[in-house]
């Protein structure tokens, strides 16, 4: 019985952690157009997303680690692996601007 309350709960968890993500992939998604309007260069591409992005990284991060802790990581754990991916979802996105910038 407790088995399935704890997996419900990391479902519950897992449901806020999606829905984070998406807000932040959405922003993310929204900078290639306005970086493109403001003629960022591909090297600052990070930077600027990250920038414009921080509140919806920062509720992505919070999901992170609270999905993470509700699994029994310490937040020691938690916290770096949640920056990491991060920066994956920043470096990703700098490499599609870089693509779409070198596509016109």
């Amino acid at each position: 019985m407790l088995a399935f309350f704890m997996g419900m709960a990391l479902i519950a968890a897992s449901s806020n952690d999606n829905v984070a993500r998406d807000d932040f992939a959405v922003c993310l998604k929204g900078q290639i157009a306005k970086a493109t309007a403001a003629k960022i260069e591909a090297a600052a591409f990070a930077v600027f997303a990250r920038s414009a992005c921080a509140a919806q990284a920062s509720g992505f991060r919070n999901a992170l680690i609270a999905y993470d802790l509700k699994a029994g990581w310490t937040r020691k754990k938690a916290e770096p692996d949640a920056d990491a991916q991060i920066g994956d979802y920043l470096a990703d996105w700098a490499d599609r601007y870089k693509d779409s910038l070198s596509a016109k």
